[in-house]
């Protein structure tokens, strides 16, 4: 769950069209499901999130690797040419999906140092201009307002209001934290494509996505915590 909370308010911060995982058995169901498999689908209500969030495009994955894939509109990243899915398949469902994910790291780009416990994903309030934020963060780094950096503590019993400053709402967010990763117009330019790993050993998005998800804009901000709830 708090994978796909986050992942939606990425694709949708960053512009992005959603593929959803294949379908496959859950395993602490799999004694009361009897080898039933599962999508994401069966627990969210995908279409009307569709049809009622402008913002939002969600597809399969079966969709995206007959749409992308099989047209050869995915590149390998090492040559330049068209790679294609293994054996030309397009359907996954309930299958071994290692080469499937093997597939999709050589033809997109994966942010591994979008690490939740090391850094704050961060949205400025303008299009991509990173520079307001990157500031904000340099200010609070260096004590520019003579006080010292926040800990978690300093709020417990005094949150910040909703739409306070953005310098008061980044310090509250930060956590310990003293890095934040931002999404800019150069990766959305040479990027066509973004895959978010998720292993046992690395990167995984597996944690409150208001802990970690932060917008300049309140407004932005108030929106995506009113749309997950």
């Amino acid at each position: 769950r708090m994978g796909f909370e986050n992942l939606i308010l990425l694709a949708h911060a960053m512009a992005r069209t959603l593929v959803l995982p294949p379908k496959r058995q859950i395993f602490h169901m799999a004694d009361k499901s009897a080898g039933r498999v599962f999508s994401l689908d069966d627990f969210y209500d995908i279409d009307v999130i569709n049809k009622e969030q402008m913002g939002l495009n969600i597809i399969t994955m079966e969709e995206f690797l007959k749409r992308e894939a099989l047209s050869g509109n995915l590149k390998s990243l090492e040559t330049g040419e068209s790679a294609y899915p293994p054996s030309n398949r397009t359907q996954w469902d309930n299958q071994r999906l290692n080469p499937l994910w093997n597939y999709l790291r050589k033809v997109t780009k994966s942010f591994e140092i979008w690490e939740p416990t090391q850094c704050v994903m961060a949205f400025p309030a303008v299009g991509s201009d990173i520079r307001s934020v990157a500031a904000l963060m340099h200010n609070i780094l260096v004590g520019a307002d003579g006080r010292t950096f926040p800990r978690p503590n300093d709020f417990q019993g005094a949150p910040t209001r909703v739409d306070a400053p953005p310098t008061e709402r980044l310090r509250e967010i930060l956590a310990e934290r003293r890095k934040i990763c931002m999404y800019d117009d150069n990766m959305h330019a040479n990027y066509s494509v973004v895959h978010f790993k998720a292993e046992e050993d690395g990167t995984r998005l597996i944690t409150d996505f208001y802990t970690f998800l932060y917008f300049e804009d309140w407004r932005q901000d108030l929106w995506s915590k009113r749309f997950i709830r």
